[in-house]
């Protein structure tokens, strides 16, 4: 009931002594991840008068739930190993619990984010992948992993942020619920690896050979000048982009400490009547300099002012929603409404 946010799940693993009940639920024998699970530890090396309230005692349960811990990760690999169908009914029942313990539980960390599973730009839509899989898959140049946080699979897909590395035929998990980002924050590695965000701004691709004249280097610095001039304190930076595609434009994260995901939870966690507003968000906005759009805007500003406004406007609301970081989305149907008038 716990993953459905109904209840929270109390330590269920009773302490025995020989046969002898010692404590219904010890609070202190398993990590707090572990709380999901349920049966009975049966110990003779156990005083029958043992205590929580004494530092001996305590410390005899704790390296006894050590002990419990690594044996029941050691099976879930097993199990995972030797029947997955079996082990993925498992995760999607309990998976959270997983997860919690990777980005929370330090001793058992490595153990546990061999467990954790996501679906990835390799796997058909609802299989998913190891992170073990994921860095065997890895090419020689390939130094991180990289990870896409979203409400679903085809959101992830149609969004910008995947097209540099589908170009450079990089793997990218996905990222469906909403604490994969602390997750993914917390573990911070895995088998030396970084966990990388796609959508970061600090992002470095290695170079592709793409498709499409660019706009003029002149130009396109002209453009941009331009472009910091008039969306003014809405863009911490505007740069021409080398991961964009099919898109014209993204905004990237540019605050390292806040997640669009975690603005987001900031926001619903408000107390009702409270003001939601989440802090001012900062965002880079990358340019395509191949792209239709970008060349069209590059041509009205120097022609029309007033349209190339709107449109420079309509560019950054557009890559905004496309970050889900958009606030009003009715200023940007107003626009819209302009810049049809004008076609």
């Amino acid at each position: 009931a716990e993953k459905f946010g109904m209840t929270r799940a109390e330590p269920a693993v009773s302490l025995y002594c020989r046969k002898v009940l010692i404590d219904p639920a010890p609070k202190d024998l398993l990590p707090e991840w572990g709380r999901f699970l349920k049966g009975v530890v049966d110990s003779e090396d156990l005083p029958l008068n043992i205590s929580r309230e004494t530092m001996q005692d305590r410390a005899l349960i704790e390296k006894l739930g050590k002990v419990i811990t690594t044996r029941f990760l050691k099976f879930l690999a097993d199990e995972a190993k030797k029947r997955p169908e079996d082990f993925d009914k498992f995760y999607e029942e309990f998976g959270i619990f997983i997860k919690e313990g990777a980005a929370t539980d330090h001793t058992h960390k490595d153990a546990l984010a061999k467990l954790l599973r996501f679906e990835s730009s390799r796997t058909d839509a609802g299989k998913t992948t190891s992170l073990t899989d994921y860095v065997s898959r890895m090419g020689e140049e390939q130094k991180e992993i990289y990870f896409l946080i979203g409400p679903s699979r085809s959101a992830i897909e149609r969004g910008p942020y995947l097209e540099g590395l589908k170009a450079r035929n990089i793997e990218v998990l996905y990222c469906f619920e909403n604490v994969d980002d602390y997750v993914m924050r917390n573990l911070r590695e895995f088998d030396g690896k970084n966990l990388t965000a796609a959508d970061s701004a600090d992002l470095k691709l290695g170079d592709h050979e793409a498709e499409g004249e660019a706009l003029e280097k002149d130009k396109l610095d002209a453009l941009i000048k331009w472009l910091k001039e008039t969306l003014g304190k809405k863009v911490a930076e505007v740069k021409s982009s080398d991961r964009l595609v099919d898109s014209p434009a993204a905004v990237l994260n540019a605050d390292q400490f806040m997640s669009p995901q975690m603005r987001q939870m900031m926001k619903s966690m408000k107390p009702e009547g409270e003001d939601a507003e989440a802090p001012p968000v900062q965002v880079h906005l990358e340019l395509n300099p191949r792209h239709a759009v970008i060349k069209k805007l590059s041509e009205v500003k120097d022609a029309d002012e007033g349209k190339a406004v709107l449109m420079a406007e309509q560019l950054h609301d557009n890559a905004l929603l496309a970050a889900g970081l958009l606030e009003d989305p009715s200023t940007m149907v107003q626009r819209l409404y302009k810049l049809l008038e004008q076609v």
